[in-house]
């Protein structure tokens, strides 16, 4: 295995031309991102075990939530994993409708993300064929027929104020629920409050493209970015589990001089790569690339460490024990038509991983977000549960079959989460967003929406020296008893270059406190 394993030049002179046009791309952005806490939406449900701790611990970390920014939906039957569209829209879609048209605060113009805390439902059954999104071999006919209306609940709250159910009858795409929405924001490098959201409330006009997706219309009134919600969840396979991620959300510092990104896929020359695929033959909305690929040069070029394999080997944590910050695999596909060796375990393979707090989990399995409230997972995929219980912070998740064309693209999350410039990088649900290629289909984004990393590139240090100076000195000894109360924020200021984490966190749970002293003590004195 290489840092980047040959595939030829022609291949790579492609990939990193690719690659400069989207460094560029992002470069030209000049609004800066950041969606703050009054533009958030936290809809919770008092009724479900846990939720208020959930909602406790995002207070904690902001505490500059307002108040009326929290919706309880405060509804016993507002539970399992599954809803109609019924029961959707009279439970959650209206609720929060009328809540955001009440007088006052906060208003539909005003709210940019919506965050759903756990435990909340996540699917929303197919309008007149129950579970058949399930199926990856009837979820085709479905697409085909103009008429899966399977989606994630989340993807359905993003276009809130759009009536996606009227029409539907079981025909072919007579309503808006039929298959999928081209996302305008697909790609898209500017903030998301760069955009007018003056006209959400409208009702905005779709193109029917070849009675398979809807798109964009040509009228002066069609669908824009500013008129979407960027919907997160918070969730997780505990309580507890889902109150760590919200607290490793609270200091995203990344470090360029200790962190790997790995890309896994299968071996190319063998199976049709799954990062690549489009819907259509010609003008595909849903096509942006050879996502690995791409990814791969973009990121170099930032400066990251990235490993890209394309052989067919399925990378373990054994084999890879780095501190990874960004985690894309085809997981349990890695075998897919003879592509390479199937990963060990039944779903399992992520536990050997070492994630860094602000890890990013996005891999090509169907299935890998149907396991949220307890449901079960298919063909034993790797569940994004799974990640954040060991130790993850973000992910995308397929609730239903979405097929291989709409599962989000590295090349778009990665670069705009960790650009080197703090003005063009952008917050977790605006890179989340411009990742996925489709709206009302199958994808829910895990993670904190205003959550945006700091980066430093601290590779060569002493653990213990916290000054930088080359010794482990008193000065050190302050700065330790300076984290411990609490002092990061000031110790940033200080040392701005420096990662306090990676110097002084020395039990790795991305806390400064009473269990780090030992280790600080033993670098003092063996230094």
């Amino acid at each position: 295995m290489t840092e980047l394993t040959n595939r030829g030049m022609a291949n790579w002179r492609r990939t990193m031309i690719a690659a400069a046009l989207s460094f560029v791309a992002l470069h030209s952005s000049i609004a800066e991102a950041g969606i703050t806490a009054d533009e958030v939406l936290v809809v919770y449900n008092s009724t479900a075990a846990g939720s208020e701790e959930v909602l406790a611990a995002y207070i904690a970390i902001h505490p500059d939530l307002p108040p009326e920014n929290i919706l309880n939906l405060n509804n016993a039957a507002l539970t399992g994993a599954d809803l109609t569209w019924v029961q959707f829209t009279s439970m959650v879609r209206d609720p929060i409708r009328d809540y955001l048209n009440a007088p006052g605060d906060p208003t539909p113009q005003g709210i940019i993300s919506i965050l759903l805390l756990r435990p909340f439902p996540h699917r929303i059954l197919d309008t007149d064929n129950g579970l058949v999104c399930d199926n990856v071999s009837l979820i085709g006919g479905e697409l085909s027929a103009g008429d899966a209306t399977c989606a994630s609940l989340d993807a359905e709250l993003v276009l809130l104020w759009q009536d996606m159910g009227a029409g539907e009858a079981g025909g072919v795409m007579d309503s808006l629920l039929d298959n999928m929405i081209v996302n305008p924001y697909h790609t898209v490098t500017t903030p998301i409050n760069f955009f007018t959201r003056q006209f959400i409330q409208n009702a905005h006009p779709f193109a029917n493209l070849s009675n398979i997706a809807w798109g964009p219309s040509s009228a002066s009134n069609r669908l824009r970015p500013g008129d979407m919600y960027l919907v997160c969840r918070i969730d997780a396979n505990s309580t507890e589990e889902a109150v760590a991620l919200v607290k490793r959300s609270r200091r995203l510092l990344a470090n360029m001089g200790t962190a790997t990104i790995l890309f896994d896929e299968f071996n190319v020359a063998v199976g049709n790569e799954l990062d690549d695929d489009g819907l259509f033959t010609t003008g595909d909305p849903f096509n942006a690339g050879d996502d690995y690929e791409e990814a791969t040069a973009l990121l170099l070029s930032f400066g990251w460490n990235v490993i890209y394999d394309d052989t067919s080997d399925f990378i373990t944590g054994i084999e890879e024990p780095s501190p990874l910050l960004g985690y894309a695999s085809y997981g349990e596909n890695h075998s897919f038509n003879g592509g390479g060796e199937n990963p060990p375990g039944a779903g399992t393979y992520i536990e050997d991983f070492n994630f860094l707090p602000g890890a990013v989990f996005n891999t090509i399995e169907s299935f890998n977000g149907r396991g949220l409230n307890g449901l079960a997972t298919q063909f034993s995929q790797e569940q994004v549960t799974d990640f954040i219980g060991v130790g993850g912070t973000f992910a995308i998740g397929n609730v239903w079959e979405p097929l291989s064309f709409s599962v989000a693209d590295n090349e778009y999350l990665l670069p705009r989460l960790l650009f080197p410039a703090e003005s063009n990088r952008l917050t977790w649900a605006e890179a989340a967003y411009s990742s996925l290629p489709a709206l009302s289909w199958q994808q829910v984004v895990i993670g904190d929406p205003i959550a945006k990393f700091d980066i430093v590139n601290d590779g060569n240090f002493i653990p213990g020296d916290l000054d930088n100076n080359g010794v482990i000195n008193a000065t050190d000894a302050d700065l330790f008893a300076m984290l411990l109360l609490d002092g990061y924020d000031d110790y940033r200021t200080m040392f701005p270059t420096l990662d306090p984490f990676a110097r002084a966190d020395f039990t790795m749970d991305y806390e400064f406190d009473g269990a780090d002293l030992d280790g600080f003590i033993d670098a003092f004195l063996n230094q």
